[in-house]
């Protein structure tokens, strides 16, 4: 999946379910506090593909029944949240704020998220902290483990605000200590997900030689540090060899005078 970001064009990624009116109160927030002038909000979300499948009124587990069957019903039913989803580009509409429609497919939805906001380079996020009955005024974190792991998780030149009925329970800032040219990089070009993927596992492999070559130096260093102290030792350990030799040599020549001193 990727998601083409025209230049000087502001997107807004919010993260809503599919469920119908499930993730209004999300998306109500960001148009209220995040939308304005060439913003473009992207209803953003994860498909979890089912894993039982119903078949003639029972249902069976995907494992059991023929990958044409799975594929079937899985299409169908990602079909069915992507329609769902048109509840929210409405809630768009009527704003008049511009509005696209992003659904991906993933077994964790808090691990797509967190892919997806490498794969695209997302900078603004809106996510649910908990669900809108479990709103107080104590809370201050998001509860739900989708968005805790999202906090966790997410790349650090994200910055993502938590929502619960419709109040800013909290935001995760960028990192201050980002590199400038990680900030300032420009955006690669709109070739489909497994080119965006591969670029991003190159960077990582970049960055794994580097620390690799730092611990092989310092692995060297500490060898020869090693190698010189064994050294050490063993000139020590001979040198006291030596030493006691030559005491015992000492001691074989005085023996016989001491038991004979008139022998001379």
């Amino acid at each position: 999946v990727a998601v083409a970001v025209e230049e000087n064009t502001r997107k807004v990624f919010v993260v809503v379910p599919a469920e119908r009116r499930a993730g209004r109160s999300t998306l109500s927030w960001a148009l209220g506090h995040l939308c304005g002038g060439a913003t473009t909000v992207v209803v953003t979300h994860v498909h979890v593909p089912p894993q039982m499948i119903p078949v003639m009124g029972a249902k069976f587990h995907a494992s059991k029944l023929s990958s044409e069957q799975v594929s079937s019903f899985r299409r169908m039913e990602r079909d069915k949240a992507d329609k769902m989803l048109d509840d929210y580009v409405h809630q768009c509409r009527k704003t008049k704020v511009r509005c696209e429609k992003l659904v991906i497919e993933k077994e964790d939805v808090a691990s797509g998220l967190v892919e997806l906001i490498g794969l695209c380079g997302i900078t603004e996020l809106v996510v649910s902290a908990a669900a809108d009955r479990q709103y107080s005024t104590k809370l201050d974190r998001p509860v739900c483990r989708t968005a805790a792991s999202i906090m966790q998780r997410a790349g650090p030149s994200c910055k993502i605000w938590f929502v619960c009925k419709e109040q800013l329970i909290c935001t995760r800032e960028t990192k201050v200590e980002i590199a400038s040219s990680a900030v300032t990089a420009p955006l690669l070009p709109n070739h489909g997900h497994e080119v965006l993927r591969l670029s991003t596992h190159q960077e990582e492999h970049d960055d794994d030689s580097e620390v690799e070559l730092g611990f092989h130096d310092e692995l060297r260093e500490a060898c020869r540090a090693a190698e010189d102290l064994m050294n050490r030792a063993l000139s020590e350990s001979h040198r006291r060899q030596k030493a006691d030799e030559e005491v015992a040599s000492c001691l074989q020549k005085v023996q016989p005078l001491v038991i004979n001193p008139n022998s001379s």
